[in-house]
Order: C-alpha cells, then sequence, then structure tokens
C-alpha cells in the first residue's frame, strides 16, 4: 500500500508540473523581432547626393528620379565627403555599418 501511495503522489506531482508549467515559467521570446531595420547613409552614384534610409538592399532607388542608384556609403576623412561604399556584406565584416543617430 506505501509503494502505491508513492507511485499515485508521483504521478499527480508530474500531471500538476505539466499543467502548470506554461504559467510559470517565462515564455520563449518571439520569433520575429519588431525592430525596425537600422538607418544608413546612402550615396547617389550619379549626383552625390546622400540620403539616410532604412538599410534594405545594396541597391535602392532615388527617391526623385526613382533611378536604382543608391548604394551604401562610407564617410571619407580626406575629402569630408560621403563615397560610394563596399557591398554590405564587407561593410558588416570590417564594422563599418554603424547606425545613424
Amino acid at each position: 500500500m506505501k509503494d502505491m501511495r508513492v507511485w499515485v503522489a508521483a504521478a499527480g506531482f508530474l500531471i500538476a508540473a505539466w499543467l502548470l508549467g506554461p504559467f510559470v515559467l517565462p515564455h520563449r521570446a518571439p520569433a520575429v523581432s519588431d525592430v525596425s531595420p537600422p538607418q544608413i547613409r546612402y550615396v547617389c552614384r550619379k549626383s552625390g547626393a546622400v540620403f539616410t534610409l532604412p538599410m534594405t538592399g545594396e541597391l535602392l532607388a532615388h527617391p526623385e528620379t526613382g533611378e536604382m542608384t543608391l548604394v551604401p556609403a562610407v564617410y571619407d576623412k580626406r575629402r569630408m565627403q560621403w563615397r560610394p561604399g563596399p557591398p554590405l556584406e564587407v561593410m558588416r565584416r570590417q564594422g563599418l555599418l554603424a547606425p545613424v543617430p
């Protein structure tokens, strides 16, 4: 009889833990966060105009002309201006991608 009470108590504890566990334990973080993409500088290859836009790709359409001429930019300290930069993957590896405040 003593052994039967131990097994029933253990089974009851396991069932209670299984039922109450989701309410007591913290939930997982969502798979996709609602964070917007960081904003970086893009420069037009034709006009040299600089735009601050969300980082969405390697080549973007110019907001005024609609042509695909915007590329990620890096700041050239010697010439004191924004220049077309390398591809985004290269910029990530080199640590050049710093969000615009």
